[in-house]
């Protein structure tokens, strides 16, 4: 997944910016409410086994919800992004 400080600024922002108070990452917490408390998901590719120092390069098909600001950004339903992290 994504990196634990990116992790924490996320979860903060929907807390205190969108009002979502019990945000969280699906990685810390399991039985989220999907699209209201689950505001980091564990990437479907990850493995929960072996977690930590495995780095994930290359381009990641992101499917963009409808009506959000990403989606109005990109102006399409699907983006291919290339994201390095470890």
């Amino acid at each position: 997944g994504i990196c634990l400080g990116m992790q924490a600024a996320v979860i903060e922002y929907c807390r205190s910016v969108l009002g979502r108070s019990r945000a969280n990452s699906s990685e810390f917490v399991g039985g989220l409410e999907p699209d209201v408390e689950d505001a980091v998901i564990f990437m479907p590719e990850g493995d929960r086994e072996r977690m930590g120092g495995t780095m994930r390069l290359g381009a990641r098909e992101t499917i963009l919800k409808e009506g959000s600001v990403a989606h109005r950004v990109y102006g399409t339903d699907k983006v291919m992004e290339r994201h390095r992290h470890r």
